[in-house]
C-alpha cells in the first residue's frame, strides 16, 4: 500500500518537477499551474459520481417532480448540498412553469454552494469549514423556505402544480452548464464527456483565479495586506460577497473559494458569499421567468438572507466552531 501511494506522489510531483523547470514562467503563475493540475484527477471522480447521480434523476424526471412537489423546500436543501449547479437550472425551470413554490426555489437557491466545497480541499487546514458551511445553508434554507411559502399563502399567491412533462423534458434538452445539454440519457458519451468537460471547466477557473489572486497579492505586498484592503474583519465584506454571488457564472462560487482559502475573505464573508450564488440558477430564471417583479423579489431575498446569515456568523463564530468540533469529534 505504501508503495503505492509512493507512486502516486511520483507521478503527481510530474507536472510540479516540470513546471518548475519553465523558468520563463513567473512564480505566481507556477503556484497556479501547479495546484490546478494536481487537482483535477479528484474533481474528475467528483464531478463523475455527480453525473451518474443526475442521470438517474434525469431518466426518471417523473420521480424527481414528485419528490420536489411532496417533498417541497426539504428536498431542496438535501439535493443541492452536492456541489452542482445544474439542480439550480432544473429548480428555476419548474418554478418558471409554476410546478414548484417560490418557497422551495430559495431552498434550492440558498443551500447550493455551486463548485465551491471542492476547491476547499486546496487547503486542507481550512477544508473542515465545509460542515458548518452545509449545516448553516441548509439550515437557512429550511427557515427561508417555509417562512415564503407561508407568506405566500397568507397573501393568497398559489401555485397550480403543471404536468407537463413534455415541455420540461424540452427545456432540459437546453445547453446548459459547461454547454452540455441537461437531459443527455440519448448520449451516453456525456457519462464520461461531461465530467471531463466540467474538470476542465473547473481547472480553467481555478488557475485563473489563483493566478489573479497571486498577482494581486504580490503587488500589495503580501496576503496581509490586501486583506486588510478588503476588510477582512469588518461586516462590510460580507455585503460586497453577498453581492458579488448574484453574478449568475460557475466561476463566482470558485472565486470565492479561492479567496478564502488564500485568507484574503473571512468565513462570514465565504458564508454570505455561498448563501446568495445561485451557479447559472438566476440566470434561467429570469431568462424563464416573465414576471420580472417576482424576479427581483426573489433576488432582494436571496441578497437579504445572504447578508443577515453573513452578520449572524460574524458575530456568533462560536457557535460555528461549536458545529464543527461537532461533526470531527
Amino acid at each position: 500500500m505504501e508503495e503505492i501511494l509512493q507512486h502516486i506522489q511520483e507521478v503527481l510531483g510530474v507536472p510540479a518537477f516540470l513546471i518548475n523547470h519553465c523558468t520563463f514562467l513567473p512564480e505566481y503563475i507556477k503556484d497556479a499551474l501547479i495546484t490546478s493540475i494536481n487537482f483535477i484527477p479528484w474533481l474528475y471522480v467528483l464531478y463523475y459520481g455527480i453525473e451518474l447521480l443526475e442521470r438517474f434523476f434525469l431518466t426518471r424526471i417523473n420521480v424527481f417532480i414528485r419528490l420536489i412537489q411532496k417533498l417541497g423546500p426539504l428536498f431542496g436543501v438535501g439535493i443541492t448540498v452536492i456541489p452542482e449547479c445544474g439542480y439550480q437550472v432544473i429548480a428555476s425551470t419548474f418554478y418558471s412553469r409554476k410546478m414548484i413554490s417560490r418557497g422551495t426555489l430559495l431552498a434550492f437557491y440558498i443551500s447550493c454552494s455551486d463548485d465551491a466545497l471542492p476547491l476547499l480541499f486546496l487547503d486542507f487546514s481550512k477544508a473542515l469549514v465545509i460542515i458548518p458551511i452545509i449545516v448553516i445553508k441548509i439550515i437557512v434554507g429550511i427557515i427561508v423556505a417555509y417562512s415564503v411559502d407561508i407568506v405566500d399563502t397568507i397573501i393568497h399567491r398559489r401555485i397550480k402544480p403543471v404536468e407537463d412533462i413534455n415541455a420540461i423534458n424540452t427545456d432540459l434538452n437546453e445547453p446548459a452548464c459547461c454547454h452540455h445539454r441537461i437531459q443527455t440519457k440519448e448520449n451516453p458519451a456525456y457519462w464520461w464527456m461531461h465530467p471531463l468537460t466540467h474538470t476542465f471547466n473547473m481547472f480553467m477557473f481555478t488557475f485563473l483565479s489563483l493566478a489573479l489572486i497571486n498577482c494581486v497579492v504580490l503587488g500589495f505586498g503580501s496576503v496581509e495586506n490586501l486583506a486588510s484592503f478588503l476588510m477582512i474583519d469588518t461586516p462590510y465584506q460580507l455585503v460586497g460577497t453577498a453581492l458579488l454571488g448574484l453574478v449568475s457564472n460557475c466561476v463566482t462560487s470558485v472565486f470565492l473559494a479561492i479567496a478564502y482559502v488564500k485568507g484574503i475573505i473571512g468565513f462570514p464573508a465565504l458564508i454570505s458569499g455561498l448563501v446568495s450564488v445561485t451557479g447559472l440558477g438566476l440566470f434561467t430564471l429570469v431568462k424563464r421567468n416573465q414576471n420580472s417583479n417576482d424576479n427581483t423579489i426573489i433576488t432582494i431575498i436571496l441578497v437579504a438572507a445572504a447578508i443577515i446569515t453573513g452578520l449572524f456568523v460574524y458575530y456568533n463564530l462560536a457557535v460555528v466552531n461549536m458545529i464543527k468540533d461537532l461533526f470531527i469529534k
